[in-house]
């Protein structure tokens, strides 16, 4: 300060006076303001501007030196010396193309103890907020604002920019890094610990949070390609045995990974030299390697949300693992995730899906493995063997396709197409092991998955049908290959394939190329002609699964076709037709010759009681009128309507060796008069048919047959042992053996619905036979000679039982029986069904409807169990009358019997016609027709029409009560 007090003169101005008035006590309190700048006066001398400025920078340069530390002055002057020495000074004009090519750059104006380091940037930030800074300066600001606070359980380490990246370097491929290990349990990338201290990496120059967020990036795509590559290594390590999709699936899965592991090792050096080593980009590019393996893992359950203790177990079935890898491609199709992504997912799910295909080709007979002989060769299904009858008989079962379960990608319809099928397959081959489709055709396409237009447009135009199948009946060969030229050279020299196996080892070095290369490049192939979008023709998965397919259907159809057209041909032993001809005449008693023989081995109309000794001599006696024996015999009841001597054994039912013998000759009888009848009918067909016709009727000798079932236990085995009862014949049933591919249309369910028919009409010719009985025995003398009221309420009585079995005798085999089963014949063409499973539904839907208009159903419980209550009711009065012609009641004690029988039939019969009126009016009203045309609902035009189950009941209805069709009549012209 006192140099400026001393100066003589501040810009030409001398010191200021003080101030008027001041005190000296004051006079000390403020320093006088001078200024802290002053102009030198001019020199009288001739002045040099450029030298002047020149001395004047000089001075200035020095004069900052002089106010810096001295240490960073000389590593100023040492990075000085670095430069200059590192300039070309050999060359002039080196220097100006130095500059001419070196970027030009603003320096930055900032001024602090940062920026005189020689690695400070002096490049201008590009903003004034300190985010826009460099990074070492905001990481310096924010750790000056919030340093680091000293944690014990932390091992802080520091490391570079180019260590940080080796090991990122590292870890990308999945392999342990200086600085991220790998841990076996939580199967991840982390860093180590240190003397039981957390490790926490800063990056010199770097934000800490930033280059945390920044790695954990590069971490999650080392971890997630580690985990997949353990997760394929135990894949291929699972048994040899299991499914062939597995080890598909793991095929595809390790090509994949290894794929992106080569894209991942082509990662830049760690320098910044590297032209391709920018940060940022480097984190941008590896986006998408995140999300296919993101996507990957998730598919495999391997995500990294996922601890190892709770990864689920893997499914190894077929249909469960093909079903999620197609529910992850949908999903990501359905998402529009990226087309990679999309890509590698279809890529897994075509490499795992073939075996798959071939598996389901061979098991319907689309595409199996050839053999030498190819002109000879013949389709035998997987675990299809010849079945004998016996076998048959003891109730062996196939294989279980109705239990096997599809992938998702197959509909249900298409997964129903191919169980029928398989099982057509297997009939057809059974039926006729030569048949042409069961032979090999090289025009079928193979079934694979295929994701481009042209190839969607090629299948949609073709219509999934390969140009050979339409001649496959007659076409046997095919065109020639060159593996037919090395198969012949191979049957022609056996050593040639021993041979062919060295020739590895005469190819050029490097000509056998690496099985994993040449899957990558597949891969490769396969992504870039992925489609970015599903083609139009087929917008979503569930259109292009059924467009792959359509192939596989279409044989389908014509496999179970074929099988429909050989069962339904005159021409063959198989004639189905012919085959429910024997079922309606024998177990649906149609046959006349044979429902007389049966009557008369079984039943008797006879007022005759005795029984002579010899079954077999008392059914010849029935047959052909013998005169009668005395009166005697048997002391107990007489078992009205049963034939001569069965009813005299020590038990029931009966046996022995002439009930099986005679019953055996009913049967042989009455087909030579069916064989007999059917030549009269066979007069203009060909030999063929007639040999096949023959066939059949010569083998239905050993396939139709008695048999005797097992006693029931609990109630209503009593009934059965009282030959009196009407259930006294239920034990006998008649069964049919039909030959092994017919036993799919001709199964035990539909026979047991045959054999409840077949014992039905045994009951109603039980009471027939009975009913004839007491007509014989009330038209000579009365049963009530001194009662003529009793006896006039019996004439009565038997007049309406009488008109009552004879209505229903007469519904029976006519419209039941024959108004349903010859409608079912005459519709057994081709064109009608498109299998024989179909086939069968409709073959048990029309027994159904016999049971129905018989009233057999479980639905229709009360009007059944009046109809039988009715012709119960019936029998006993029978019995009863039989036990007062014998003398065995008197009178007196057979009156009230009488008139309980009548009036609980009279009750009977009020409630099976009010159940029946019920029926029909509610058919009337579901159909909207008439009463009288319930029976045209189901009708088609032009063809003859079922009379159909509940609707036939009308015909009943109007039998049983003549007054109600003239009550409905009298209500629809007279209306109220």
């Amino acid at each position: 300060m006192q140099a400026w007090n001393d100066h003589p003169t501040l810009l030409g101005s001398p010191n200021l006076p003080p101030l008027g008035g001041e005190s000296e006590d004051l006079k000390d309190d403020l320093l006088p303001v001078r200024p802290r700048f002053f102009i030198p006066r001019l020199q009288d001398k001739p002045q040099d501007p450029i030298m002047d400025t020149l001395r004047i920078e000089q001075e200035a340069r020095t004069s900052r030196l002089e106010q810096l530390p001295p240490e960073l002055v000389n590593l100023a002057e040492m990075q000085a010396q670095i430069i200059v020495g590192d300039s070309p000074k050999e060359d002039p004009d080196a220097f100006w193309q130095h500059a001419a090519k070196a970027e030009v750059r603003v320096q930055s104006q900032i001024r602090s103890w940062d920026s005189l380091r020689p690695s400070y940037s002096q490049v201008v930030s590009p903003g004034p907020f300190l985010s826009e800074q460099s990074d070492g300066t905001f990481a310096a600001a924010r750790y000056y604002v919030n340093p680091r606070l000293e944690d014990p359980s932390l091992h802080v380490l520091h490391v570079s920019m180019r260590q940080l990246f080796a090991s990122i370097q590292n870890v990308l491929v999945g392999n342990s890094s200086s600085l991220y290990r790998w841990d076996a349990l939580s199967e991840t990338f982390s860093l180590p610990f240190v003397e039981g201290k957390t490790t926490v990496i800063v990056v010199d120059g770097k934000d800490e949070t930033l280059m945390n967020s920044y790695v954990q990036r590069f971490l999650t795509i080392g971890s997630l390609l580690r985990r997949l590559d353990i997760y394929a290594a135990g894949l291929r390590r699972r048994p040899v045995m299991e499914s062939r999709s597995v080890h598909s699936f793991a095929h595809g899965l390790a090509t994949c990974v290894e794929n992106i592991r080569l894209q991942l090792s082509r990662f830049p050096e760690p320098t910044s030299a590297h032209p391709s080593f920018k940060p940022s980009a480097l984190f941008l590019g590896h986006e998408g390697v995140e999300q296919v393996l993101g996507a990957i893992a998730s598919l495999c359950t391997r995500s990294l949300d996922l601890k190892p203790s709770d990864y689920p177990p893997f499914a190894s079935q077929p249909n469960l693992l093909l079903s999620t890898i197609y529910t992850a491609l949908n999903t990501h199709f359905v998402k529009s995730s990226p087309h990679v992504v999309r890509a590698t997912l279809a890529y897994i799910f075509s490499m795992a899906s073939n075996d798959y295909f071939q598996t389901l080709s061979r098991s319907v007979g689309y595409q199996r493995k050839f053999t030498t002989n190819h002109a000879n060769t013949t389709f035998k299904p997987p675990e299809l063997e010849a079945r004998d009858e016996d076998d048959r008989e003891n109730n062996e079962s196939d294989s279980d396709d109705d239990a096997e379960e599809f992938p998702s990608f197959i509909s249900s319809d298409v997964a129903e197409t191919l169980t029928r099928a398989r099982k057509s397959l297997k009939l057809l081959s059974t039926a006729q092991p030569d048949h042409p489709l069961l032979r090999e055709s090289l025009s079928r396409r193979e079934i694979s998955w295929f994701w481009t237009a042209d190839e969607v447009a090629t299948v949609w135009e073709k219509g999934g049908l390969d140009q050979q199948l339409s001649k496959s009946t007659g076409d046997t060969e095919r065109p020639a290959s060159p593996a037919d030229s090395v198969t012949s050279d191979t049957s022609s020299n056996p050593d040639a394939d021993v041979l062919r196996q060295f020739d590895v080892f005469s190819l050029e070095p490097g000509s056998h190329t690496d099985p994993s290369a040449e899957a990558r490049s597949a891969l490769q192939s396969f992504l870039a002609t992925f489609p970015e979008y599903l083609p139009s023709l087929t917008p979503t998965l569930t259109h292009l699964s059924n467009v792959v397919l359509s192939p596989l259907v279409t044989h389908c159809t014509a496999v179970s076709g074929a099988l429909i057209s050989l069962l339904l041909s005159p021409d063959s032993h198989l004639h189905l037709h012919s085959h429910l001809v024997l079922l309606r005449s024998y177990l649906l008693l149609t046959l006349p010759a044979f429902t007389m023989r049966l009557q008369a081995a079984l039943f008797s109309d006879s007022d005759d009681w005795n029984f002579e000794g010899s079954t077999v001599r008392a059914m010849a006696k029935s047959m052909h009128g013998k005169g009668r024996t005395t009166p005697g015999g048997s002391s107990s009841q007489w078992a009205v309507g049963l034939g001569l001597g069965l009813a005299e054994r020590d038990s029931w039912p009966p046996g022995g060796s002439d009930l099986s013998y005679y019953l055996r000759t009913v049967i042989v009888d009455s087909l030579g008069s069916l064989f007999r009848h059917a030549d009269d009918d066979s007069l203009d067909l060909s030999d063929q048919t007639k040999e096949g016709q023959s066939r059949i009727f010569v083998e239905a000798e050993f396939r139709l047959g008695f048999a005797i079932r097992d006693l029931p236990v609990g109630s209503g085995r009593e009934r059965w042992l009282n030959p009196s009862s009407i259930e006294a014949l239920d034990f006998l049933f008649m069964d049919y053996k039909p030959p092994p591919p017919l036993d799919v249309i001709i199964t035990p369910d539909v026979l047991s619905k045959y054999q409840r028919a077949f014992s039905f009409i045994l009951r109603l010719l039980r009471v027939q036979n009975a009913l004839a009985a007491l007509f014989r025995m009330t038209r000579e003398s009365p049963l009530f000679p001194t009662l003529a009221a009793a006896n006039k309420l019996l004439l009565r009585f038997r007049f309406s039982v009488q008109s009552f079995i004879y209505a229903v005798a007469s519904h029976v085999p006519d419209v039941a029986v024959r108004g349903n089963v010859d409608p079912f014949l005459a519709r057994l063409t081709p064109d009608m069904f498109t299998d024989v499973f179909e086939l069968a539904d409709a073959h048990s839907d029309m027994m159904d409807d016999v049971l129905s208009a018989c009233l057999l159903r479980s639905s229709q419980k009360v009007a059944g169990d009046a109809l039988r209550g009715c012709m119960e009711v019936g029998l006993e009065l029978c019995i009863l009358a039989g036990e007062r012609r014998r003398g065995r009641i008197e009178e007196y004690a057979a009156i009230p019997l009488l008139e309980g029988l009548h009036a609980s039939f009279e009750e009977k019969m009020g409630t099976l016609i009010k159940a029946l009126r019920e029926q029909v009016e509610k058919m009337s009203a579901s159909s909207h027709l008439p009463l009288e045309y319930t029976h045209l609902a189901a009708g088609t035009a032009g063809k003859r029409m079922p009379t159909g189950g509940a609707s036939s009941l009308h015909h009943l209805l109007v039998k049983l009560d003549p007054g109600f069709d003239q009550q409905k009549t009298s209500a629809l012209f007279h209306p109220v």
